[in-house]
């Protein structure tokens, strides 16, 4: 299908004045119901209901993915924060080496089932280790015992006396039985 110019469409005094209808171009009519993409929606199945409001739904499924997406591509960079992390097979040690902290924290996710155990172990001892999400733990009170499978952030933050001028290279080990 080809189109006209548009100088073949309008009059020379009529250019920069007004469009001319060209809805009767002979062409045939297309309808809705015959638009495949368009038709489509009468073959999906029905949504179910969330327990919270569509948009409250929606921005924190969006936001939890997109912080996870993240937290998957820093887990390979040693610079880059949040991290994913995700204990080898066969062992329960997670030992991330020659990590660098650029700002005063760092977060790690991880994903540990009910009834084990948690635990950190840092060098150096400027690096604090804590439980801020589901709940709020201090390792430094010794492991912490996870009640529900859910996702666990576990911050790692610089508690030194000086300040922080440079970024600070670290070890952490987590161990999860």
């Amino acid at each position: 299908m080809a189109c006209k110019p548009a100088d073949t469409l309008l009059h020379k005094n009529q250019a920069n004045e007004e469009w001319r209808d060209i809805t009767d171009s002979g062409l045939p009519r297309i309808e809705a119901a015959n638009l495949s993409s368009l038709s489509q929606a009468g073959r999906l199945g029905p949504v179910e209901a969330a327990e919270e409001t569509d948009s409250e739904f929606t921005m924190k499924s969006i936001s939890g993915s997109v912080a996870i997406d993240k937290a998957k591509l820093a887990a390979a960079k040693q610079d880059k924060c949040p991290k994913l992390v995700n204990s080898p097979i066969d062992s329960t040690q997670i030992v991330r080496k020659n990590e660098v902290m650029r700002d005063t924290y760092c977060d790690y996710y991880i994903y540990p089932k009910k009834g084990q155990r948690i635990s950190i172990e840092s060098h150096p001892r400027q690096i604090a280790a804590n439980l801020i999400s589901p709940v709020y733990y201090d390792f430094a009170n010794g492991s912490y015992l996870v009640n529900q499978a859910d996702k666990y952030v576990i911050r790692l933050s610089y508690e030194g006396v000086e300040y922080m001028s440079s970024p600070i290279d670290y070890d952490v080990t987590i161990n999860v039985q």
